[in-house]
């Protein structure tokens, strides 16, 4: 019976995920045969799992749009067209919900492309980066340099006792 509590706190540690809004209730006009692009960066401990989520509403309802997910470099190659590129998500969505997963980190773009219509369209979206664990960064220097200030407030308030016990010493020997 002891066992059951532990059993849901890892079940629940393993099911813990983060979210983050990438954008909110946007709207774009995008031209026949042009795109957009959203750039932004996800961190490596937010690379877990980690996909684009969201919701996109296209005008007129009977397009749709392509959505492309490049690393910054491979979108620097797709837009001079030089080079090889490798995409890491590739979707034709009409509206609705749609879900791209995004295997690494670091800066990516998410291209939303108007190639496939004959008139322009109008996209509004919502998305999200859904990701696996808390979100909250690896890194041991904000923890190390907490203990370094705390270790440094200890030492200081160490020199300010001791001093203060030691003219109490030397007043007292004065006096005696």
């Amino acid at each position: 019976m002891k066992t059951f509590p532990i059993i849901m706190l890892i079940v629940a540690s393993v099911l813990y995920g983060g979210r983050i809004s990438l954008i909110e209730r946007e709207d774009l006009h995008i031209s026949v045969g042009q795109y957009r692009s959203i750039r932004f960066v996800l961190q490596e401990y937010q690379a877990d799992s980690a996909r684009l989520s969201g919701t996109i509403m296209i005008l007129p309802d009977t397009s749709s749009v392509e959505l492309l997910l490049f690393h910054t470099d491979d979108y620097m190659r797709w837009m001079n067209n030089s080079g090889e590129v490798d995409t890491l998500g590739y979707i034709s969505s009409p509206s609705g919900e749609f879900d791209i997963g995004i295997n690494g980190f670091g800066g990516l773009v998410l291209i939303i492309s108007n190639r496939g219509n004959y008139q322009p369209v109008t996209v509004s979206f919502d998305i999200e980066i859904l990701f696996a664990g808390s979100g909250e960064s690896g890194d041991p220097l904000p923890a190390a340099l907490r203990i370094a200030l705390f270790l440094m407030m200890v030492g200081v308030i160490a020199i300010a006792v001791g001093g203060v016990i030691t003219k109490y010493a030397i007043a007292r020997r004065k006096r005696a």
